[in-house]
């Protein structure tokens, strides 16, 4: 202890002044390092779960950006294979009334030339009967005593030379 002494050291003093540092360092931590400690040790386990759910918040987002395009392309194919189907069943829609069309077209024809022989027919009738009376009137004026026995066998063997 002389050494200090020598060296202008008060080793009392030393002694207090270490047990006041004690005593002082044993204060802080009860009053001012543990509450510290743990407010730093909330802080970080706040930070720690913060980045945590970022991250789960960053893999949700992918997987529903992942989700978001799968669903796009499902809708994309589907609405490719609905419109598809769709000029599918207007092709056959438009098939079908060109068939039907064609066979109302066929049957207007086949009742317009029925029809057309039909009026040729009896405009041929018309016109024997109004050549008839033709002849009958020209044979009448021509000779005057014929029998109507006659007149009908010459009217008929006129019509059949003239022969419509």
């Amino acid at each position: 202890m002389e050494a200090l002494a020598s060296l202008g050291i008060d080793w009392k003093l030393l002694i207090a002044q270490a047990v006041n540092f004690l005593i002082l360092l044993f204060i802080l931590k009860i009053l001012l390092y543990k509450p510290i400690i743990k407010l730093l040790d909330e802080r970080k386990t706040k930070i720690e779960k913060g980045l945590a759910d970022a991250e789960k918040s960053t893999k949700n987002l992918e997987k529903a950006e992942l989700d978001a395009e799968k669903i796009r392309e499902k809708a994309y194919k589907e609405s490719n294979e609905i419109l598809e189907n769709a000029k599918s069943e207007a092709n056959d829609e438009a098939k079908t009334i060109v068939k039907k069309a064609e066979k109302q077209a066929d049957e207007i024809r086949k009742h317009a030339t029925t029809e057309s022989l039909v009026a040729k027919d009896k405009a041929l009738k018309e016109a024997k009967n109004q050549i008839s009376e033709v002849v009958l009137a020209a044979l009448s004026k021509t000779i005057h005593e014929i029998e109507p026995e006659q007149k009908k066998e010459l009217s008929k063997k006129a019509m059949g030379e003239i022969d419509l």
